[in-house]
């Protein structure tokens, strides 16, 4: 994670200065709005008023309160009230709501899923009846598990996580890192080149480790040739089936920026450029074996990184670019 004193952070509108395309695109980005204050999410909305009801029987219910939105869990006649102010994930897939009790964070039971348009369990929660209200409020987080995943949703978060220099969201510095000496570096014509990350610049692997940062990297201990087979949920991650492909093995320059641009969304599967990736690399006849549509220079995507749907509400694409059942 890259960290550094909060003043070394300028922020993206002294970066956008000189890279105003770059600021303009990445501005509007899922990435750009995965941290936010739950009363600047439409979470909050979603949330208002709303009553559920686990088949565990424990009953959750939520009111908006001037600091964010208050979740009431109920065990019969155990209550247990947690004031929600982060929200996590840009809507892209979920929300997943975060509050504290005390000085420690809590991962909320409850996320809401964009698939199914409702409200269930978070991720890595476990189905079970909880012991009591309290704990059906969620997961208490480590202070080392929470200060990755602000980090990782957040610009400028400093172990602890101390959180007084942070930006929600990730901007510029958060990939870039500080851009203070590369800013006071350019307005007196000094070479700049040094002052500031840039990933572009890296070998491949470097790049996909770069990404694999917070979109997580395969065991260093343990990294399986067919990671989707060991562990399914690890689909999730791009990063860990990515760098087991023989795509990635096999070339020197592929990597995430090959076919995503970081300033922007990823496109939709169905976007002819990446088949035109594809066929720039694959120009030959295809395998008879494959049964492949290449030849018609059709969408490569759908027959060599399928969809998988590894937890309830939530769908991921296959980066272990394949023939299926290789």
């Amino acid at each position: 994670m890259i960290t550094a004193w909060a003043g070394e952070f300028t922020g993206p509108e002294a970066c956008a200065e000189c890279h105003p395309t770059q600021f303009r695109l990445q501005s509007g980005t899922h990435h750009a709005k995965a941290l936010v204050r739950i009363g600047d999410s439409p979470l909050a909305i979603i949330l208002q008023g709303t009553s559920l009801q686990e088949k565990t029987g424990i009953r959750f219910e939520y009111r908006a309160a001037r600091d964010g939105v208050v979740a009431s869990m109920i065990k019969k006649s155990d209550h247990f009230d947690l004031l929600l102010e982060w929200v996590f994930g840009a809507g892209s897939k979920a929300y997943t709501p975060v509050g504290r009790i005390g000085d420690e964070f809590v991962e909320h039971r409850v996320s809401w899923y964009k698939q199914s348009g409702r409200l269930g369990l978070t991720p890595g929660h476990s189905a079970a009846l909880p012991a009591d209200a309290q704990s059906a409020a969620g997961v208490i987080e480590s202070r080392e598990a929470i200060t990755r995943c602000f980090g990782c949703h957040a610009t400028g978060v400093q172990d602890g996580p101390d959180l007084s220099g942070m930006r929600p969201g990730v901007t510029c510095e958060r990939c870039h890192g500080p851009g203070s000496r590369h800013i006071a570096a350019a307005k007196s014509s000094m070479p700049s080149s040094n002052t500031i990350l840039n990933a572009g610049r890296f070998p491949a692997r470097g790049l996909v480790q770069i990404c694999a940062e917070c979109h997580r990297s395969p065991n260093a201990r343990f990294q399986s040739e067919m990671p989707e087979l060991e562990d399914p949920v690890s689909v999730r991650f791009a990063p860990v089936g990515f760098l087991a492909s023989r795509c990635f093995k096999n070339s020197n320059t592929f990597s995430c920026v090959t076919c995503h641009d970081p300033h922007q969304d990823p496109r939709p599967r169905q976007d002819p450029s990446y088949t035109k990736i594809c066929i720039g690399c694959h120009a030959g006849a295809p395998q008879p074996a494959s049964a492949c549509k290449r030849a018609r220079k059709t969408d490569c995507i759908a027959c060599h990184m399928k969809t998988s749907s590894p937890m309830a509400n939530l769908t991921f694409t296959d980066h272990r670019i394949r023939i299926y059942g290789d």
